[in-house]
């Protein structure tokens, strides 16, 4: 009786032992820390195919699923707690691809594949790249301008020849004229609101409007290696609450030509 009375306490002692480190290492995930792979040379030199990402999730605040929404509705939203530092120009960060294609859709999923890049504008900057380097690579830098965002031909933007563009933010106010309809098209139908242009005036869900003034964080985002990088130059802004973490370095890295040492423990700037 005493053996199977010790060998019970000591299978609860191993569950619960057990049930405590799954708990750790789900909090860790979702509150604090995540590891990622790269994948591609979009980030070179500061990050190349292979190494592994430490990110940092509560320095911009850990999102929580709403998790009422979505299984009521079937709706991904999340929540996000209040983190350590707001984002700031170059900072590194990863972030869900902005699938704004679905919202307009019947099942719109803004969170599409997780993606690393540098930020290169904050709500209320005025973005404009130029670039004089002659080198081009067919491939990113063509001569199709359709490809460039805000996807309007007679903008003539290209990848190192884009903006001025006017980052939106919370409390940020603009006119809305037709230029403003085209660059904002996205944002405001994140936001809820169909536009409908006749002549000069632009409606919002049916409704003249001369003013809009915007109700999320968006941020402008730039591959390092600047010719090589799909960024906010062909799909535009990036929603606050697409942000997974700051990356903070480098675990280690172990791409095609093996391990890279020299790239262990790295730090991230």
């Amino acid at each position: 009786m005493k053996f199977k009375l010790k060998n019970r306490l000591r299978k609860s002692k191993g569950t619960f032992i057990f049930t405590v480190l799954l708990l750790s290492v789900i909090l860790l995930r979702v509150f604090f820390f995540e590891m990622y792979k790269i994948p591609s040379s979009s980030m070179e030199p500061t990050l190349v195919p292979g190494d592994y990402i430490l990110v940092n999730k509560m320095y911009y605040g850990a999102r929580l699923l709403k998790f009422r929404k979505f299984y009521k509705e079937n709706k991904i939203e999340y929540l996000r707690a209040k983190g350590w530092s707001k984002v700031k120009r170059g900072d590194v960060f990863v972030f869900n691809w902005p699938n704004y294609g679905t919202l307009w859709s019947k099942s719109p999923n803004m969170f599409g594949d997780f993606i690393v890049k540098r930020c290169f504008g904050v709500p209320g900057d005025t973005v404009k790249i130029r670039n004089k380097e002659a080198w081009q690579n067919t491939y990113i830098n063509s001569d199709n301008k359709s490809d460039i965002f805000p996807h309007d031909t007679t903008l003539n933007w290209k990848v190192d020849a884009f903006g001025p563009l006017f980052v939106p933010g919370i409390g940020k106010t603009i006119l809305m004229n037709h230029k403003n309809a085209t660059f904002y098209k996205d944002v405001l139908k994140y936001e809820g609101y169909d536009i409908m242009e006749h002549k000069d005036s632009i409606f919002l869900n049916g409704q003249f409007t001369k003013t809009y003034t915007f109700k999320h964080n968006y941020y402008f985002m730039k591959g390092d290696n600047f010719y090589g990088s799909q960024d906010s130059r062909y799909w535009g802004f990036v929603p606050e609450e697409n942000i997974v973490g700051k990356v903070v370095g480098i675990l280690f890295s172990n791409g095609e030509d093996g391990w890279l040492w020299d790239r262990l423990m790295k730090r991230i700037k």
